[in-house]
């Protein structure tokens, strides 16, 4: 199946070649971090080859692969589409109902609350994968190795600092998922 998805992937985004590495790029750096916390390899790499397969579809293509819930949901967000079109596109048309899996794809523009350990690597693994180019990633990765909740929380911070930078104001719920992080990496929560 994994050939299946693959496929559908390199069709899909074959005239991005920019996008077609970095997903390539996220399913490797969160194959290499499953390894290493004993989380299933195959499922970090279905997660991170599809976690942005909508990515470019028309707004009013992936609405149409999202409840009204979710739709209402981030109306103020759109950004958080993809994710959950592509969720449900594996679920759907590749019936992959695992969902730790349609997790880590729906949650990997900010997370939510109580993540999976499958979740946290994709989530980390969109920031820290090498053809992001981002200056930070090898220190991401390499904070991935050792504490994979202050590399969330790192991830995260940087994407609300990012949005504050543009002009924009992060979610409250962005902001919450964010203090909840904070609080696990004290050793507030878990």
């Amino acid at each position: 199946m994994i050939d299946v998805i693959e496929q559908k992937v390199k069709h899909k985004l074959g005239a991005h070649e920019m996008r077609l590495r970095h997903v390539y790029g996220v399913a490797e750096t969160a194959q290499k971090l499953a390894r290493l916390y004993h989380v299933s390899e195959e499922k970090a790499w279905i997660a991170g080859i599809f976690h942005d397969i909508a990515k470019y579809d028309a707004l009013e293509d992936q609405l149409n692969m999202m409840d009204l819930r979710w739709i209402k949901a981030y109306v103020d967000y759109p950004v958080i589409y993809h994710a959950i079109a592509a969720a449900n596109i594996l679920e759907h048309e590749f019936k992959v109902h695992d969902q730790d899996i349609l997790n880590a794809i729906k949650h990997h523009v900010w997370g939510r609350k109580n993540m999976s350990t499958l979740e946290k690597i994709i989530f980390v693994s969109d920031y820290c994968e090498p053809n992001r180019g981002f200056e930070d990633s090898p220190m991401i990765y390499d904070m991935a190795t050792k504490d994979l909740d202050e590399a969330v929380c790192y991830c995260m911070k940087a994407s609300m600092d990012h949005l504050i930078r543009q002009g924009l104001v992060p979610s409250e719920e962005q902001i919450e998922i964010y203090q909840y992080y904070q609080e696990v990496t004290r050793g507030e929560s878990k």
